[in-house]
């Protein structure tokens, strides 16, 4: 099997950019959103963007490892299975084969291989530990509400490009 590794990430960005658009248009989930990056004393607009790059990491590592490279079995990967490899994929599998990225993905995903980097390095509370807890428990957030706007037990890729309005290979420069 060979993967168009630029068409899988653009695939993933889709998936998770739809996923984030889809959940901040309910405003308590804003708000929910809003109060923990509060609480956390995290940068939103930084914060965000990680729980989204996180997303397509998750994803993609999965894409990587289907027996298929067709997008339409992309689709069928489900809210569930991103979750699953966002908290018990080992970190470094999140990193393999990626493709090149926009300046600002590249920022993103540097920041959260660095994190990673760090973990048991440090005795006692760590920030990178900490703030990498508080994107997987936004990743979980995230598709949760995902899974409440769609009234599905664990909403596919399909679905949430369906809910979320995105188009398979967005326009450069999105999410």
């Amino acid at each position: 099997m060979t993967v168009d590794r630029d068409d899988a990430w653009r695939f993933c960005v889709a998936v998770s950019t739809g996923l984030y658009e889809e959940c901040t248009r309910d405003p308590s989930f804003e708000a929910e959103i809003s109060r923990l990056y509060q609480k956390w004393r995290a940068d939103p607009a930084g914060t965000s963007s990680k729980v989204r790059i996180l997303t397509s990491l998750a994803l993609y590592s999965l894409i990587l490892d289907r027996p298929s490279s067709v997008e339409s079995d992309w689709k069928q990967i489900t809210g569930v299975e991103i979750l699953n490899a966002v908290v018990s994929r080992p970190i470094h599998e999140l990193f393999v084969s990626l493709p090149r990225f926009a300046e600002e993905e590249e920022g993103h995903v540097q920041a959260l291989k660095l994190m990673s980097y760090g973990f048991g390095t440090v005795s006692g509370p760590s920030t990178s530990v900490n703030y990498w807890a508080y994107l997987t428990t936004l990743v979980g957030l995230f598709l949760e509400q995902i899974a409440r706007a769609t009234s599905e037990d664990s909403p596919t890729c399909e679905t949430i490009l369906n809910t979320g309005g995105q188009e398979a290979t967005p326009v450069e420069g999105s999410g």
